[in-house]
């Protein structure tokens, strides 16, 4: 019997040819950083002291996608000079929200001026990085950008890490070590930009704020609907009630993160490239019957791991019943499969379309909003529900919207089949 007789071993083949799942297998790596520094703070932290610290990363990313202003988008889709003209509009943007939003969170939320600090630092680095992320995926170099853009969540486990060490009792020791190690990998990634400048000529032109504010409402939209259950549970159910769904996140929503993240990466070169409308609705079937697939497989593993691992690791000190454990499931695969339809918008739709998919986008968010208020009788579960009613409408309402772009978007030129993603981050 050969291989290619094996049964089964044709869909695996297939499902390894999938760019998005091969962009979720390389960000796993990341993904494993991110999910033991977390448990390695809420081992290590006191409850409340570990929300705090979820509270100001969920802040800090929100800052870190809005604060260049789409800038990261714009020297993906064109060709832009990556000098200083580009660092010091980035610096400037990202302050301005980094300003806006530590002003925000010092109303709303109980967080020091230390802890602030800590917003507005992580948003500048994080920004900056991001602008350099862009650069990268312009040129196709996507290992190097894909490093680049997961040393955030490197910077974490090395903050992590040293808490554990000195068996920190507060969230700004953390904080601070995470702050500091962002600021030296986004020193490092425009440190190889310079050097990989002047070979690249490439011109600077005015900066289309239209289109870059276009890309922001998108993507700052998306941004808040990710993190909206940590922004409304402090002000609802208190820290301490944070802390859990951080530790229920990072247990039983990884998976689900991970494939939307390759989602995001690798759909849009792929339907870019396709010749013609069947070929863009072939790509689009297969991603989507891998993604459904590593949906199920991801949901029967985390029923059985994260209550195991809570356990085990975290010594009982949080209860992640059943019903629990369900709900950030249902919601998790929301996820992957509303960017499936994000993706294939941003590939082939229009300027007009783009519109559509803000409006959307922040529908989404307003939903998510009104849900978590109507379920907040039934406490973090009805949060988590209230919140995926948002997730559910961008994944029917995006669904729409693409079935209209790919029936009407015109054949790839050639160049087009080479143009990097667009939003990829999100």
């Amino acid at each position: 019997m050969t291989t290619s007789t094996i049964p089964g071993t044709r869909a695996v083949r297939s499902a390894w040819r999938s760019p998005a799942l091969r962009a979720a297998l390389a960000l796993a790596l990341s993904g494993v950083a991110f999910a033991l520094a977390n448990l390695l703070l809420a081992r290590v932290l006191p409850k409340e002291e570990y929300g705090r610290f979820a509270l100001v990363l969920a802040i800090a990313t929100v800052g870190i996608l809005t604060g260049p202003l789409g800038a990261n988008v714009i020297v993906n889709r064109q060709r832009v000079d990556p000098g200083w003209r580009l660092i010091r509009r980035t610096l400037v943007t990202s302050t301005l929200v980094a300003l806006i939003l530590a002003a925000a969170a010092g109303v709303l939320y109980p967080l020091d001026l230390p802890l602030l600090a800590v917003v507005i630092a992580v948003t500048i680095a994080g920004s900056c990085k991001l602008v350099a992320v862009g650069h990268y995926q312009s040129r196709q170099r996507y290992g190097y950008s894909l490093l680049l853009s997961e040393s955030t969540n490197l910077s974490l486990l090395i903050a992590a890490l040293a808490a554990t060490v000195i068996r920190s009792q507060t969230a700004l020791g953390p904080t601070v070590i995470f702050a500091l190690c962002l600021a030296a990998f986004t020193v490092a990634g425009w440190r190889s930009v310079a050097k990989d400048r002047p070979g690249l000529d490439y011109p600077d032109p005015s900066f289309p704020w239209g289109e870059a504010f276009s890309v922001v409402a998108v993507v700052s939209a998306g941004m808040v609907l990710m993190v909206l259950e940590r922004l409304v549970i402090p002000r609802t159910l208190g820290l301490s009630t944070l802390a859990t769904f951080s530790v229920l996140a990072t247990l039983a929503g990884s998976p689900f993160q991970m494939l939307n993240q390759g989602v995001g990466f690798a759909l849009l070169p792929s339907l870019r490239a396709a010749p013609d409308a069947a070929a863009r609705r072939a790509v689009l079937r297969h991603e989507t019957a891998v993604v459904v697939g590593t949906c199920v497989v991801s949901a029967a593993a985390v029923w059985w791991l994260a209550p195991v691992v809570a356990r085990w690791f975290l010594a009982g000190r949080y209860e992640l019943p059943p019903g629990l454990i369900l709900a950030a499931i249902v919601v998790g695969a929301l996820k992957p499969l509303g960017s499936l339809a994000v993706g294939a918008v941003n590939a082939v739709g229009s300027s007009g379309a783009l519109v559509w998919l803000s409006v959307i986008a922040w529908l989404a968010v307003a939903t998510g909003l009104a849900g978590a208020w109507l379920g907040l009788r039934w406490e973090l579960t009805g949060i988590i529900y209230g919140t995926g009613a948002g997730w559910l409408l961008r994944a029917l309402a995006g669904s729409w919207l693409a079935a209209r772009c790919l029936r009407l978007a015109p054949a790839a030129s050639p160049a087009e089949g080479h143009l990097p993603a667009v939003l990829a981050e999100e």
